[in-house]
C-alpha cells in the first residue's frame, strides 16, 4: 500500500526541515532545500506524485524526481561515464538522479522519502564529488533507463 502526500510532506517536515514543501497539488508535491555531502552545497528538488490507490504503477515511472538546481552538475570532459553517470535526461533537458534501481525492489511507494530519497541524495552526491575529483563512480547500485 502507497503512503499519502500528506503523510509523505509531514515526514519530510519532521525530518527535513531545511526541506520546504514549495508546490502541492493533489497527490503531488514539490520540496526545494538543501544539502551538504562533502565539499558544496547543493541545492536540490524533490517531486514526487503519490499513486492512487486504483491506479496500477511501475517504480520507474512513479519514483521520485530529483534535480540538482544549483550548483549545475558538470560533466568530465571525455570521462567513459559519458556526460553524467546515473543521470536520467528529460525531454527538455532536465537532468534527474539515478538513486535506485527500480527492478531491485529497494524502494517502494510505501516508503518514506525523508527516510531513503534525502539520504540516497547525499550519497549521490558523494559519489559525483569523488567522480569529479577521480573519475571514478563509487556510487552502489546499477543505472537503468526510466520508462
Amino acid at each position: 500500500m502507497s503512503l499519502s502526500i500528506d503523510t509523505q510532506i509531514e515526514a519530510m517536515s519532521a525530518l527535513w526541515p531545511a526541506f520546504k514543501l514549495v508546490r502541492r497539488e493533489g497527490p503531488a508535491a514539490l520540496w526545494q532545500g538543501t544539502v551538504r555531502p562533502l565539499l558544496q552545497t547543493y541545492w536540490v528538488s524533490v517531486f514526487y506524485r503519490a499513486p492512487l490507490m486504483v491506479e496500477r504503477y511501475s517504480v520507474r515511472v512513479v519514483q521520485p524526481q530529483v534535480e540538482i538546481l544549483r550548483p549545475a552538475l558538470r560533466p568530465r570532459r571525455g570521462d567513459a561515464e559519458g556526460m553524467l553517470p546515473h543521470v536520467y535526461y528529460g525531454p527538455d533537458g532536465e537532468v534527474t538522479l539515478c538513486m535506485l534501481d527500480p527492478d531491485s525492489n529497494e524502494w517502494s511507494p510505501s516508503d518514506l522519502l525523508a527516510e531513503t530519497t534525502v539520504p540516497w541524495i547525499t550519497d549521490w552526491l558523494v559519489a559525483y564529488e569523488g567522480w569529479r575529483a577521480t573519475g571514478e563512480w563509487t556510487g552502489t547500485g546499477r543505472h537503468v533507463e526510466r520508462a
